[in-house]
């Protein structure tokens, strides 16, 4: 009998209106009366979850509840009904004395999404706590009303404005004419001011950024100008090189000289620069790595002449630098990139090699053309990019590049042949590397030592790009005019 009665409790319960096991909301509304806040809490919890809009009216009624958890839950059930009717009763509950209260407040109203709410949340950026804060710009990002961006860039020229959660809510609202906004503040009398301008309009403003941006390099305090530098460089825009270039030949300010350097190093391919041999000091002993990066080699034998960039070394039969392994630049399983300048005697001859058969790579000259290739597997083929012109006897600019499917070789700055292949090179090889000759048997065709001048050579940890390269290629200008900022 016993087991009969549960079943048949159970049958009622799922019968549809009769709610054994879910009141009704009128009775949860009933609730809201009770003299127990317990109750009362756990009846505007229930609402929440029912969702029913008939229980608006009595949940607007509990944001007045003298129980703090009550005046919580009602707020949070409004939330989760999404009912605009709650919304003026909402908004005056975002100056409620307890902190989870506004919260919720702010969270109903950013579900409900209306646009009514937009002052009121504005100045919930301003509550003593970050959660209400916080909660406040996720509302007005929900809503999406474009007619917020002008007040929300006006709060950049309060002296506690939380800048980061204003740069975050107008990159969300996405409205196209924000930075017109932002350049007025950049005539700000207040020095704050402008620098958070520029930082905003660095973050959000795009395409549209580049003009004020260099225009700010122009302000008359070195904080503007220092944040300008470094808001151009996030644009990743090439054009502002030579914007920067110029504030770098006439700025007085130690610290936007030093920006302006670091900016340009940070725009070129100069970041993943892993080794750098220029033979500027004419050593004929160690053929020290400019990088800073250790990669030093030794001379065996050639001698410092004039090169295409400073000074360079001459190459001939048994004169080359030897590397050993140079643990500082790895090839497995990654791109890179190698380069130098060359002026051969020669019809064959290697520029920079490492490895063998078993893997490894070659830049080299072969019956008068350049090429580049390399061997993955031991029993896998040669993969190998070659040009077609005749690259003896003047100043060329050679480059090989690594990628993932493929292998390309570049002269004088543009792409001259591209091979494909099934990947990167798997794994470091166990043989050395060499400029001007390869010691060992060659990853693809020939080992035969470089009879000629080798200049700048430079090896990157990355696939450089064809527009990075022929930048490389036509930028270098002669002897005491350097300047490494160019790269």
């Amino acid at each position: 009998m016993k087991a009969a009665i549960c079943g048949s409790a159970l049958v009622w319960a799922w019968i549809p209106g009769i709610c054994l096991a879910q009141p009704p909301t009128q009775e949860y509304v009933r609730d809201l009366q009770s003299s127990a806040p317990a109750v009362r809490q756990q009846a505007a919890k229930s609402l929440g979850k029912i969702g029913d809009a008939t229980a608006v009216p009595a949940l607007i009624a509990a944001l007045e509840d003298s129980e703090n958890g009550v005046r919580r839950e009602a707020a949070k059930a409004l939330g989760f009904i999404k009912d605009s009717l709650a919304v003026p009763s909402l908004l005056e509950v975002l100056s409620d004395s307890d902190t989870n209260v506004r919260l919720y407040a702010a969270y109903a109203l950013g579900e409900i999404k209306d646009a009514k709410a937009g002052p009121a949340l504005l100045q919930a950026l301003r509550d003593p706590e970050w959660v209400v804060r916080d909660q406040a710009a996720w509302a007005l990002r929900e809503i999406r009303d474009p007619k917020l961006v002008e007040s929300l860039v006006a709060k950049l020229q309060e002296k506690d404005a939380d800048v980061a959660q204003v740069v975050w809510l107008l990159r969300n609202l996405e409205y196209t004419q924000t930075c017109d906004h932002l350049v007025a503040l950049l005539k700000s009398a207040d020095t704050t001011t402008r620098v958070r301008a520029v930082e905003t309009i660095g973050e959000i403003g795009g395409a549209d950024a580049v003009g004020p941006l260099v225009a700010a390099l122009r302000d008359s305090d070195p904080d503007v100008r220092c944040c300008a530098i470094r808001a151009l460089v996030k644009t990743g825009d090439k054009r502002v090189k030579e914007p920067l270039k110029e504030l770098g030949r006439t700025e007085q300010d130690a610290a936007v000289r030093e920006a302006v350097e670091k900016a340009l190093v940070d725009m070129s391919p100069r970041k993943h620069l892993a080794a750098w041999w220029s033979f500027d000091d004419r050593n004929t002993e160690v053929a020290k790595d400019i990088s800073n990066r250790g990669n030093h080699g030794e001379i065996l034998g050639c001698m410092p002449v004039d090169g295409k960039v400073g000074a360079a070394l001459r190459f001939s039969k048994g004169k080359y630098i030897e590397f050993g392994q140079p643990a500082g630049l790895p090839i497995g399983g990654k791109p890179f990139t190698v380069m130098a300048w060359v002026k051969s005697d020669a019809k064959n001859g290697v520029v920079i090699a490492r490895g063998g058969a078993f893997c490894g790579y070659s830049l080299y000259i072969k019956d008068s053309v350049a090429k580049f290739g390399i061997h993955r597997l031991q029993e896998g083929p040669a993969y190998i990019a070659a040009g077609t012109e005749d690259v003896v006897g003047s100043w060329v600019h050679l480059a090989g590049v690594v990628a993932e499917d493929r292998v390309e070789l570049y002269v004088n700055g543009k792409l001259a042949a591209t091979t494909e292949t099934p990947g990167y090179i798997p794994g470091n090889c166990g043989q050395g590397m060499e400029i001007g000759y390869d010691v060992s048997n060659s990853p693809a065709e020939i080992i035969d030592n470089f009879e000629g001048i080798i200049d700048e050579v430079k090896i990157y940890q990355t696939a450089l790009s064809e527009e990075d390269i022929g930048e490389m290629a036509n930028d270098e200008i002669p002897n005491d005019e350097r300047n490494p900022n160019d790269e």
